[in-house]
């Protein structure tokens, strides 16, 4: 959503720009204005950067939850899996741990309903609140849309596509695993990887000859989109590398057993 919320802005922005240079044609042409766009553009600025910043404002809380955001630890060779809940340090055994599917559905008020798997996993705690063993302490993690069946049909179908993920990992190592792309990297960690990830001039070299051949057709469609996109990708990765994160609790780094140390 943060990413999104980027690119948004940047289109935003262009599309604001786009309007104040509409109003500047206009008053050029009827109110005798000669001073230039650019000092149309300054002189009005508070609409297009005015705006922008209120959305910038309200998109801003999209940023926090993924950077606040704490891992689930799943760690074959001791066969624990760690975890911070509500503030709490919960560490259960791989073969005592209960998980389970819920089928969400959420309805938003104009608009078609959107259904939902969730895979959730359950810790026994006893502490403040949880006065005994039979507590439970339990955290969801949304589903997976790797495949078709789990993006286009019922998202419980990703919920167990993930489970069977996690098991596979568990019970048989990495090497049973499937490629996901939950592995890939999420956001670019270079200016070149921005450029050549959003290139437009790749659909000419496509391996399909009909997109080959739709390529001059769509080029200068899709050209100024992918370049925007670029110059919004460019903008996230500066924000992501400035913007703080949540420190990792020592408990998580201990429990990956030196494999990671909560560097990102």
């Amino acid at each position: 959503m943060s990413w999104w919320a980027t690119i948004a802005l940047v289109f935003l922005l262009v599309f604001l720009s786009a309007l104040e240079y509409i109003g500047y044609l206009h008053d050029a042409k009827y109110n005798n204005y000669s001073a230039g766009a650019l000092a149309h553009y300054i002189e009005n600025w508070d609409f297009p950067l005015g705006t922008l910043a209120f959305f910038i404002v309200g998109f801003s809380w999209i940023f926090i939850p993924w950077r606040t955001q704490l891992p689930i630890i799943f760690n074959r060779k001791t066969l624990k899996v760690s975890c911070i809940i509500e503030g709490q340090y919960v560490n259960q055994s791989w073969d005592q741990l209960e998980a389970y599917i819920k089928d969400i559905t959420t309805f938003a008020v104009g608009g078609v309903p959107t259904n939902d798997g969730v895979l959730t996993l359950s810790f026994p705690y006893a502490g403040p609140g949880y006065p005994n063993n039979n507590s439970r302490l339990r955290i969801g993690i949304s589903g997976t849309q790797d495949a078709d069946e789990a993006f286009f049909n019922r998202g419980i179908y990703g919920a167990a596509m993930l489970w069977e993920y996690i098991r596979l990992y568990m019970c048989e190592g990495k090497d049973a695993l499937p490629h996901s792309s939950a592995l890939n990297s999420y956001r670019a960690t270079s200016i070149q990887e921005c450029i050549t990830s959003w290139n437009p001039f790749r659909m000419f070299l496509s391996r399909t000859w009909w997109k080959r051949l739709l390529a001059p057709l769509l080029f200068p469609i899709a050209a100024p989109i992918l370049w925007l996109i670029t110059l919004g990708d460019l903008i996230y990765m500066g924000l992501d590398r400035i913007l703080p994160c949540k420190k990792w609790p020592q408990e998580l780094i201990d429990a990956c057993d030196g494999v990671w140390h909560g560097e990102e």
